[in-house]
């Protein structure tokens, strides 16, 4: 088997790979772009990647709770309810996949004190309006129906400096036709053939 082509394989394998991972069209959605030691906060006007509200963001490192994602996660109750938005370019008629992740305080003030307030194109609800301390995935899968679109996620209970966390959020495009992001069938094949290929050219140099 010639070098070329084991070459021309692996090319394609990682073709392969990068169209199995979608992309995500939210800059600094695990806002790990502050560096905060550990045990700290603060409360930011500003965050790469986001508009934020007039009452800003806080930002945490392990304190009331962890990130589910690298070191920081967010509340969007700061001394008073805040909010953070991100316009992201879009295709119309494309289908998105909308996720992120939320937990209320461990030292929470009760149900009342907690959500999270989401709106994606014409789609909104609420989220975490409860005492639920886990980490929990929010998923919604919307029609884009301009080339551009604005996330906002805000904080929806009472306005009392002990809202809901939020982290990983992100936003996909789906596949055409709602097709999975895992390789079909040939393509697996042709992956597995890269991978067998190139296992014995490395046999033959040992």
């Amino acid at each position: 088997m010639s070098k070329k082509f084991l070459i021309a394989l692996g090319l394609s394998a990682a073709s392969l790979l990068a169209q199995a991972t979608p992309v995500n069209l939210i800059s600094n959605g695990s806002f790990e772009s502050v560096s905060l030691a550990n045990g700290s906060w603060t409360t930011l006007g500003s965050l790469s990647g986001w508009t934020i509200g007039p009452q800003n963001v806080e930002v945490r490192h392990n304190v009331a709770g962890s990130a589910f994602a690298g070191l920081n996660f967010v509340e969007l109750d700061t001394s008073r309810n805040s909010w953070i938005s991100q316009t992201f370019t879009t295709t119309v008629g494309q289908t998105y996949h909308l996720s992120f992740m939320w937990a209320n305080r461990p030292d929470q003030l009760g149900a009342s004190s907690n959500g999270i307030s989401w709106q994606v194109d014409a789609l909104n609800g609420v989220v975490g309006n409860n005492t639920v301390t886990a980490w929990t995935q929010f998923e919604q899968d919307f029609v884009a129906t301009s080339t551009s679109t604005t996330l906002r996620l805000g904080a929806s209970g009472s306005s009392d400096g002990m809202g809901t966390s939020l982290d990983a959020v992100s936003i996909t495009q789906l596949p055409a036709a709602a097709r999975s992001t895992v390789p079909e069938p040939g393509s697996l094949a042709l992956l597995a053939m890269a991978a067998g290929a190139l296992f014995a050219a490395r046999r033959r140099k040992a």
